[in-house]
């Protein structure tokens, strides 16, 4: 099922200025990592004929424009970073970004997608959070950047468990319930988010958050993680960890500075949870 695209069916108007891209093509995807650099907002017009799922790494914020004729603002942060779009969807936007923007595209065949979910993705979904599938696409990644002869089994075996996931976050399994049963209120983790955003630099105890959402313990674990697919001591070194990369690209600090100013106890813990989080160092990270 190799990828083709009918001439005019296609729109691809990315600013800024590319400076590195690494393209790997199987029979059923396409992965593109890429790194631009921008000024402060970049113009994005976008319409393919695949399933799209994009993974910004660092430097997307905010994305806002028209989905399909449909305005709308979408916020962007360290975990919330994922995008899905079903083929031919038009997105024409501007994105508050920079200076770099570092980030994954996966472009997956419809005939792949209609033969593994028998159902078409038909529904975007914008500015999400998923371990499971940011765990995968790191992955993903590693993988691409050197592939062997078997990478295109590999590349369908991981397209196949990423669709059971988007099957779910999109709900075309089934209807969606009117009620989120199990999950926090919009309102709740709103406040629970903007509560550790202005926390970073301070220890952020299960107490702390149980509080901002007046839950007990085992009801916010439960809901949190529904909400968000992961547990808050995850979450939160995430968010972290993504602070932590943009102040190794956009300054001069020490490692030990950054730590600090993030909350973790010392250089050596910061170090260690980045690598655990990256693959590789700070110091290696700034290099890149």
């Amino acid at each position: 099922m190799p990828l083709t695209h009918a001439p005019g069916s296609y729109i691809r108007l990315v600013g800024g200025d590319l400076v590195s891209s690494t393209i790997t093509d199987t029979d059923t995807m396409r992965i593109e990592v890429l790194r631009r650099l921008s000024k402060p907002k970049m113009e994005w017009h976008f319409r393919q004929p695949e399933v799209t799922l994009f993974w910004f790494r660092n430097g997307a914020e905010d994305l806002r424009g028209s989905v399909d004729g449909c305005s709308g603002s979408y916020r962007f942060d360290g975990v919330a970073n994922l995008a899905l779009f079903p083929a031919r969807t038009e997105i024409q936007g501007e994105w508050a970004v920079g200076p770099s923007l570092d980030y994954v595209v996966v472009f997956l065949d419809p005939a792949f997608v209609r033969a593994r979910l028998k159902a078409d993705i038909d529904r975007p979904l914008i500015g999400f959070a998923h371990e499971q599938l940011t765990r995968g696409l790191a992955e993903l990644c590693r993988e691409a950047v050197a592939p062997d002869n078997v990478f295109g089994l590999f590349a369908e075996g991981w397209g196949t468990q990423a669709l059971a996931h988007l099957a779910r976050a999109t709900r075309i399994a089934g209807p969606e319930p009117s009620v989120r049963r199990g999950g926090l209120s919009a309102r709740t983790a709103s406040q629970v988010q903007d509560y550790i955003r202005a926390r970073l630099a301070e220890p952020i105890s299960l107490d702390d958050l149980c509080r901002v959402a007046d839950l007990s313990k085992r009801h916010f674990l439960r809901a949190f993680r529904e909400s968000l697919g992961t547990t808050p001591h995850r979450h939160v070194l995430n968010l972290r960890i993504e602070q932590a990369k943009r102040r190794l690209l956009g300054s001069d600090d020490d490692l030990t500075a950054i730590a600090l100013a993030l909350g973790f106890s010392h250089s050596q813990h910061f170090s260690t949870a980045f690598r655990r989080a990256t693959g590789m160092t700070p110091s290696t990270f700034r290099r890149l």
